[in-house]
């Protein structure tokens, strides 16, 4: 069995593994990077337009036979680990014919995203086959099976992949972690690890990360509480990725301990509603002490307009329900919550309770300590409204004890650095087993 780490031996995002047998090629993952060949952030318009040759040439994409559009199609099965683009990302441009293996869940949050996309941003995954926890499939030479992991991407997997003829073993663990609300899948996986694994890929994300204050979503849930009861405004912002279910969920909980009420606006109750085909434990805009923020964009609510075009479109009449807009805020006898993002400021600064409020930054630190637009924007916000800003985050990664625990369990006769900005620092935590390659080499388990 021979393996390629196209991109992920020393950076973060990006993943993409070609696995192949003499007569079957699988890819693991096929990610758009997070940063560019000079460090700065992938920047997305940079790649619009361009040739599949010309991204090769620009070392974008990869020089993979048979995955591209304008190529005959070798290349049997894409699997995708989970619905974040750093793994996905690049889909749009294989041949439409290679079947795109992934969990339902994975395939409702991206196909989610694509209804807030333009046509042209789009990742149609046509052709979809659907991975189910701990069921054994067949592609060619390989026997897969997949395994649900804990991550704060939504139904994330995780792959252990056999070579039938020679019972070869590798174990892909995707992005994971051991401290959110389906922690039970990382307890129970290291309760009973696959036997004899010969190679472990393994994500190394937090090598080089502190943990944090809140080591899991529990205590993200204690440390909001703590901020409602402490602030002296009814309205607290929150930023936090609508695609973050288990963060939304967090903070429904606090919500509810405080008898205080979550209000998303509609793009992440629409994250919320398809989350929850797969989940009854996802939040629905239904239950008690969600409302739904509606605004004006210049052209009434850009997001409503989109939903309705859909054909979850009947999920209008709860909108409107559940609906509240800038002026209802001060009739409310609650503390509330508020989701935000950047690109919400204008109509949330229509909201004057906001004015010296607290401000919960519940993503990771390091966005909003670079030189960047996005960065200068949220800057300026918290600037304007004189909002106080408290960091109240836990990652969606393993922090190294979690790491060094599922090594050991696993106990892979070979274990390669992958995800990770730091692979120098694997065999000092890891042990001899560890083997560093580089991307594009090619090596045999």
């Amino acid at each position: 069995m021979q393996l390629i780490i196209h991109r992920g031996t020393y950076q973060i995002g990006g993943s993409c593994v070609e696995v192949q047998t003499a007569d079957t090629r699988i890819l693991l993952d096929f990610g758009m990077p997070l940063y560019d060949s000079t460090g700065s952030d992938f920047n997305e318009r940079n790649i619009e337009g361009k040739s599949v040759e010309k991204l090769i040439k620009e070392n974008v994409l990869f020089d993979i036979k048979g995955l591209y559009r304008n190529s005959t199609p070798s290349i049997d099965a894409v699997l995708i680990s989970h619905s974040h683009k750093d793994h996905y990302g690049f889909l749009p441009y294989i041949n439409p014919k290679i079947p795109i293996y992934l969990s339902k869940g994975a395939y409702e949050l991206v196909n989610a995203l694509n209804v807030f996309l333009p046509e042209s941003k789009r990742t149609n995954i046509n052709n979809p086959i659907f991975l189910r926890h701990n069921r054994l499939l067949k592609i060619g030479g390989f026997q897969i099976k997949p395994y649900l992991v804990d991550h704060s991407g939504f139904d994330a997997m995780g792959f252990l992949i056999t070579e039938v003829p020679t019972g070869k073993t590798i174990l892909y663990t995707g992005d994971f972690r051991a401290g959110g609300w389906t922690k039970k899948r990382f307890d129970d996986f290291i309760k009973n690890p696959p036997k004899s694994v010969d190679c472990l890929l393994m994500e190394g994300t937090m090598l080089a990360r502190e943990g944090g204050k809140y080591p899991g979503e529990t205590a993200v849930v204690q440390g909001v509480v703590a901020v409602i009861k402490e602030s002296a405004n009814a309205v607290i912002p929150v930023y936090c990725s609508g695609q973050n279910i288990d963060r939304i969920v967090s903070l429904y909980k606090a919500a509810l301990k405080t008898k205080s009420i979550l209000v998303v606006d509609p793009y992440t109750a629409y994250m919320l509603k398809v989350a929850g085909k797969i989940s009854k434990h996802i939040p629905q805009i239904e239950w008690d002490n969600i409302r739904v923020f509606l605004a004006n964009y210049g052209k009434g609510d850009i997001y409503i307009n989109k939903i309705s075009k859909t054909k979850d479109n009947q999920m209008m009449i709860s909108l409107g329900r559940k609906k509240i807009k800038a002026f209802d805020f001060a009739n409310l006898k609650q503390k509330v919550l508020l989701l935000m993002r950047n690109t919400m400021i204008p109509v949330v600064e229509n909201i004057p309770q906001i004015q010296g409020s607290t401000i919960i930054y519940s993503q990771w630190e390091g966005y909003i300590k670079k030189d960047t637009v996005d960065a200068k924007k949220f800057w300026s916000f918290v600037k304007r409204n004189k909002l106080k800003v408290e960091h109240i985050h836990t990652s969606g990664h393993a922090t190294l004890d979690k790491l060094k625990e599922f090594a050991s369990k696993v106990n892979a006769r070979q274990i390669v650095p992958i995800h990770t900005e730091y692979p120098e620092r694997f065999k000092d935590h890891f042990g001899p087993n560890v083997v560093r390659y580089k991307d594009g080499q090619s090596f045999e388990v």
